[in-house]
């Protein structure tokens, strides 16, 4: 998968070959092309095509427990390196969340609020892998039901890239309000609560992607024409398909929906990307502060690729041009230099929280208030 922004590093200018001078001499300018083409044709094809190529990740699961199987994963995020969490479904849409643990000494866990909290072994010993699957057969603790897992082994790894951020609709007179939150946040808070490493931004923290592509279809169709603000109402830490992503913001610009940070949500990276999509961009401060840097709220970064920071791809690559586009539209003819501030702002792997003058400089916030 191409960006998992939340992870990725750096920027940089890139040189190209021109064309030869109007004189009679032969010599081969140098042309340092210092910003990318906002040229990108973003279109129904593309969309439908990346939407095609996600979906295969959501069936290449299934699970048998307590007599039922569920093969529909709903939503997905990556905990660790060796941890992940999935919200999985079945054919009635009835859903349970699974932990799986991939060391060697694994152990897996089953937790629906109110009615299971189950553990199971999920190591070596009850592992059979081949080349396209891997089965596990284990039995869970304390209810002893017997539990099967199967997944495809080439998928498995990009289930996170499909998002595990919640949207849900509140319908008033003269607007509908679509509110965000974690899909997990009860799990995390079952089990992860009394860790003092983790902290309320941690429970409360999810990720786009597919599934937040096609949420906020379902809700364009069901409620078009009507007034629609997206509210960040928990914290978003990035977007784990930026292709998709971008999609996403077209789609809440084209709907002319407005998009508002609440005093109990923040945005980074793919989430900032989402919150200039807002035709209107609200931020309601978490503290009364002056310096809205201080409640860190609208943060940034810059990308990577593998070993390369984005700085050392050129200008004229693929990647730079699609999110320059991206950011023209949405803010206008100050777009591209703010996404080449996002670039300076941090590495991949840090922050940046976006201050006053910087969000003035691009016309990034439309208004921020505290109450």
């Amino acid at each position: 998968m191409k960006h998992y922004k939340q992870w990725l590093f750096a920027a940089s200018l890139s040189i190209i070959a021109g064309c030869n001078s109007g004189s009679s001499s032969s010599e081969t300018k140098t042309v340092t092309r210092v910003k990318p083409a906002a040229d990108y044709n973003f279109n129904d094809e593309e969309i439908a095509k990346l939407v095609n190529d996600r979906e295969k990740y959501r069936n290449s699961l299934d699970l048998s427990f307590d007599g039922t199987i569920y093969h529909h994963v709903k939503f997905a995020q990556q905990m660790s390196d060796e941890l992940m969490v999935v919200k999985l479904a079945d054919n009635y849409d009835h859903d349970i969340d699974l932990m799986i643990d991939f060391s060697d000494d694994a152990r897996c866990i089953i937790y629906k609020k109110d009615k299971y909290k189950e553990v199971f072994d999920c190591g070596e010993f009850n592992k059979s892998i081949t080349d396209d699957s891997t089965f596990i057969q284990s039995t869970s603790v304390p209810h002893m039901n017997n539990v099967m897992l199967t997944y495809e082994n080439d998928k498995i790894e990009y289930l996170p890239v499909i998002g595990s951020t919640l949207l849900t609709v509140e319908y008033y007179s003269d607007q509908i309000d679509i509110l965000t939150s974690s899909v997990f946040k009860d799990f995390y808070n079952e089990f992860l609560k009394d860790n003092q490493d983790i902290t309320e931004r941690d429970l409360n923290r999810s990720s786009l992607g597919l599934t937040t592509y096609q949420q906020l279809s379902d809700i364009v169709r069901d409620y078009y024409g009507q007034n629609m603000l997206l509210k960040f109402d928990n914290h978003i830490g990035g977007s784990m398909d930026d292709d998709i992503n971008m999609y996403t913001g077209l789609m809440i610009r084209n709907n002319h929906m407005g998009t508002m940070v609440t005093r109990n949500g923040s945005v980074f990276s793919g989430g900032t990307d989402l919150f200039t999509a807002g035709e209107e961009r609200i931020l309601e401060l978490a503290q009364p502060v002056t310096n809205i840097e201080l409640t860190k709220q609208v943060g940034v970064h810059s990308w990577a690729e593998d070993d390369k920071t984005a700085k050392e791809f050129p200008f004229t690559d693929l990647s730079h041009r699609k999110q320059a586009t991206y950011f023209a539209k949405m803010l206008g003819n100050k777009g591209v230099d703010f996404y080449l501030y996002t670039l300076d702002s941090a590495p991949a792997s840090g922050e940046h929280w976006v201050t006053n003058d910087e969000s003035a400089k691009y016309g990034l916030i439309s208004g921020s208030y505290y109450e």
